[in-house]
């Protein structure tokens, strides 16, 4: 290799990181958020609780042979929900997840228990 060429991608790439550097520490903080009270966190669980079985049905029926997938699309909803919520209440998304948290480690319901899947790779990849 040329050791121009060599020189010329170090100094482009230091300069990438330089720029990014000082739009990193020049930018704004993100807006702290307020912590949710008691009754926004139950209202929280609530509203995620009863999205569950209609996003579970809707994954069934777009993905009906791919749990993979189903599991996926579920996610996908319910984390679009709490972003919502997070972004409708001006909190933090963690005080979100927290609630929701809570309220699967309380519940009975064997859809809702707080249980691990384990991780196992697809068998087929199209």
């Amino acid at each position: 290799m040329d050791l121009r060429v060599n020189l010329v991608a170090v100094a482009v790439a230091l300069g990438c990181a330089g720029f990014v550097a000082s739009r990193v520490s020049s930018a704004d903080a993100p807006e702290a958020g307020s912590a949710a009270n008691p009754k926004q966190q139950a209202m929280f669980a609530a509203t995620v609780a009863d999205g569950e079985p209609g996003w579970r049905r809707a994954a069934e029926q777009a993905f009906p042979s791919d749990l993979w997938s189903q599991r996926d699309s579920f996610h996908s909803h319910e984390a679009q929900s709490i972003r919502d919520l997070a972004g409708g209440y001006h909190v933090p998304f963690e005080e979100v997840i927290r609630a929701i948290d809570a309220d699967v480690h309380r519940s009975r319901d064997i859809e809702r228990s707080a249980r691990a899947i384990p991780c196992t790779p697809r068998p087929f990849y199209d």
